[in-house]
């Protein structure tokens, strides 16, 4: 019998993917999607900047957060192929604008025009029907720094007493000191959020809730001494979380066992640091 069978789950819990139907909001987490709503709710306030380390959790924030906008009042554009170079960037940001309906004479290889289609879309007809425009750019420390200040001049655009446009940076812990080293950039940034690791607490309330996702009624399948022992090896990384979770699922079904205790879970870290040549 498969774990999901056993345990009476209609999916896998822990697969990395990025469904917002398991989103924590766990402090940081849901202080960071209030943050970035008010961001661009508020308006005028230029660039907001996501970090975290990898897999903690920051491209399932970015996914909630657009999500959450309102097509009537945002027009938003997700751009998540950073390491391109600034016209390139650019020619898929007017892309997306224009909701497929590019000029084709408008190229990479022609930036000004480019530009002038941006400040069309941004200024004149997603202005005029009331719309702000979001970019967010994700693995933003992919940026080299022409293209930040690039995009730093984008927000030059107004209408009227406001800016249109709102850029969200979203990107790895890098990308706060690279934007420090740019004070033209540096004093357009209006917000600055910091995604830390989980708690204990916080990797108990992630477990129990994405095993409610998937049909567990409680979601309390994992001992908490085995949940201190999952955040201390893991650093509470979501994406570490859910490699080891699957795993201890896998090992308590082949065992016939309903719960995951400590010395599942340690048998589970001993593996993977096997894996990893850590010992």
């Amino acid at each position: 019998m498969d774990y999901l069978s056993f345990f009476g789950l209609s999916s896998k819990a822990f697969a990395n993917v990025c469904d917002p139907e398991f989103y924590y909001e766990g402090y940081d987490h849901i202080e960071a999607l209030n943050r970035l709503i008010y961001l661009v709710e508020e308006g005028n306030m230029g660039f907001g900047v996501l970090t975290g380390e990898i897999g903690c959790g920051k491209t399932m924030t970015r996914q909630v957060f657009k999500s959450r906008l309102d097509p009537d009042t945002f027009s938003v554009v997700d751009f998540d192929n950073s390491s391109l170079d600034f016209p390139y960037i650019l020619y898929e940001v007017v892309l997306q604008l224009s909701e497929g309906d590019m000029d084709p004479e408008l190229t990479p290889e022609k930036p000004y025009f480019l530009v002038k289609a941006f400040e069309y879309y941004v200024q004149h007809r997603n202005a005029k029907l009331g719309r702000n425009t979001v970019l967010i750019l994700d693995e933003a420390q992919l940026l080299n720094d022409h293209s930040l200040i690039e995009l730093k001049n984008l927000t030059n655009i107004n209408s009227h007493l406001s800016n249109p446009l709102t850029i969200v940076l979203v990107g790895q812990p890098e990308l706060r000191d690279q934007i420090k080293g740019l004070p033209p950039l540096d004093q357009r940034v209006s917000l600055r959020f910091h995604l830390n690791p989980l708690s204990a607490k916080d990797v108990q309330g992630y477990i129990e809730q994405r095993l409610r996702v998937v049909g567990h009624s409680t979601g309390d399948l994992f001992d908490f001494s085995a949940i201190e022992a999952l955040t201390s090896h893991t650093g509470g990384i979501p994406r570490e979380v859910n490699r080891a979770c699957q795993l201890c699922l896998h090992f308590a079904a082949a065992q016939n066992r309903d719960r995951v205790d400590n010395e599942i879970m340690e048998g589970v870290i001993q593996d993977l640091k096997r894996q990893q040549g850590e010992i």
